[in-house]
């Protein structure tokens, strides 16, 4: 096999050598990047996972701190309810006050007088004078014998009943009973027609006969109950 004597000389193939190196690095670095790796995607940076405590590890200064969330005032948390307000006071608006008027009364103070009865006129009044004063006892009679008489005036019923009785002679005048009492306005017309048809007597006359005609009716139901 012939051996074939190269075409250059050392000196020319070192020099070959190094325009080709030299070109070699020139078109690396003006040549621009392939379109395929331009848009190849992004590789992601691989993070580190949370390795779980073991049993035996103790907790580090980052693991005992708290949550920023937790530690956040409740104030800034959103909340749906507003703010209480402080409490309107309110003034009752003044209404105009009606004028008041006294209420008309429908009764009238009477005063009234009776002369002690005779012995014999009414037993309740004799059995009364054994615990009482005479005049005491007939003062009780006489509180129950006006409202009974106010019955009679309302009904009609004194026109036939008695008006006087008989007194005892032997007291004298001025041991009499006095004493006052609401009567309707009603009645004591009817009472003052009666006994004053002309409007003359005094408030003391009138009031005595009153009185005395009261104890009168009294005594005589008195004696048909005990009859």
């Amino acid at each position: 096999m012939a051996i074939h004597k190269p075409n250059l000389s050392v000196t020319e193939a070192r020099r070959l050598a190094n325009v080709r190196s030299a070109a070699t690095d020139s078109s690396a670095v003006s040549m621009p990047p392939s379109p395929a790796a331009a848009t190849a995607p992004a590789t992601p940076t691989p993070t580190a996972e949370p390795v779980a405590p073991t049993a035996n590890a103790k907790p580090t200064a980052a693991d005992l701190r708290l949550p920023i969330s937790s530690t956040l005032p409740s104030a800034t948390k959103t909340s749906s309810h507003r703010p209480a307000r402080a409490k309107e006071i309110t003034r009752p608006t003044a209404q105009p006050s009606p004028h008041i008027f006294p209420a008309r009364s429908d009764k009238v103070q009477v005063f009234v007088s009776a002369l002690l009865p005779a012995p014999g006129v009414s037993p309740v009044f004799e059995l009364l004078c054994r615990q009482h004063p005479p005049q005491k006892a007939l003062q009780m009679i006489l509180r129950r014998a006006l409202h009974d008489y106010d019955e009679m005036l309302d009904s009609g019923a004194f026109q036939k009943a008695a008006v006087t009785y008989a007194p005892d002679d032997t007291v004298p005048v001025e041991f009499f009973v006095q004493t006052s009492r609401m009567m309707p306005l009603s009645l004591l017309a009817i009472a003052r027609a009666h006994f004053d048809p002309l409007g003359l007597e005094s408030s003391r006359a009138f009031g005595r006969k009153l009185a005395t005609a009261a104890l009168a009716a009294f005594f005589a139901r008195e004696l048909k109950r005990s009859i």
